[in-house]
């Protein structure tokens, strides 16, 4: 990569001093659209067998009430929510699933060592996750519904447990693979940021093999989402779907998430260098 770019650093962190601006609930595929605001959303991906949800925004009444109208500007019913998977155990991303399990009977997955972390996370800024989950995604599983098919896969570092998807949508009819890196802050602690570069090559492997040509990301600041969705909303015929990045960027945007980390570990050790105590120019000579 040159040294020298016309482009921005991406800052990664939206400006929470500011108030979250909810987003249209947008169409930007045949089956998968978004629903949220300027900071945090949720994905709705449609199949032959009801809907999915992926992620839940954050665990507020006004949260659930903002994605159930989304649902409905998207004309879809919430009777036909069957799923809703979390990438992983922050409450930004769990939210009220278990609200709308009790409005919908819809089953809620995530992984197993994320529900335990998030049962006891004392770090969450919305407390720790007080309802129960009965089913899990391990790594490599394949979750079903309808003649859709979600690929999970664990990449740990962000969370122990942390999930990305990959799945299958259509832009009429032209079939594209899409990417959900699961958990896009980094790790407090060293070892944990060695654990999310190890994810971000393997999940970059598999997403090569998979042909993925499109990635999206639960906080839309971090890819220029808002800005992409707006246009997905007065596209008209001609006009190439924003979204669809192709091969070569995605891979540009998994090595940001890398490059993103190997920048933290690097500043981590310089800070850690500086808490050492002075030491000698030469070591003394031996007796």
């Amino acid at each position: 990569m040159a040294e020298k770019t016309w482009r921005k650093p991406n800052p990664h962190k939206p400006n929470f001093g500011t108030e979250a601006a909810t987003v249209p609930a947008t169409r930007f595929f045949d089956q998968l659209s978004y629903i949220g605001n300027n900071i945090v959303g949720c994905f709705v991906l449609e199949t032959s067998d009801g809907f999915i949800l992926i992620d839940n925004m954050e665990p507020y009444d006004e949260h659930h009430e903002l994605i159930k109208k989304g649902i409905a500007d998207l004309g879809l019913d919430l009777k036909d929510l069957k799923a809703i998977l979390i990438t992983h155990g922050h409450g930004d991303h769990y939210g009220t699933a278990d609200k709308f399990r009790e409005e919908t009977g819809c089953r809620i997955y995530m992984s197993e060592t994320d529900y335990k972390f998030a049962q006891t996370d004392k770090r969450n800024r919305t407390g720790v996750l007080k309802w129960e989950v009965y089913d899990f995604l391990d790594d490599s599983d394949v979750f079903e519904l309808g003649d859709t098919k979600v690929y999970a896969f664990k990449t740990p570092g962000h969370t122990a447990g942390c999930l990305s998807f990959i799945f299958k949508v259509t832009d009429e009819g032209r079939e594209h693979w899409v990417e959900m890196w699961g958990g896009s802050g980094l790790p407090y602690s060293m070892s944990d940021k060695v654990l999310y570069i190890e994810s971000c090559i393997r999940f970059a492997r598999i997403t090569e093999k998979f042909g993925c040509d499109v990635e999206i990301s639960s906080h839309p600041f971090i890819d220029k989402s808002l800005e992409r969705l707006a246009i997905c909303r007065d596209i008209f015929d001609g006009v190439a779907n924003p979204f669809i990045i192709g091969r070569e960027a995605c891979a540009r945007f998994e090595d940001m998430f890398t490059q993103m980390c190997l920048a933290g570990m690097k500043k981590q050790a310089a800070e850690a260098d500086k808490l050492l105590p002075p030491q000698p120019d030469r070591l003394p000579p031996r007796k």
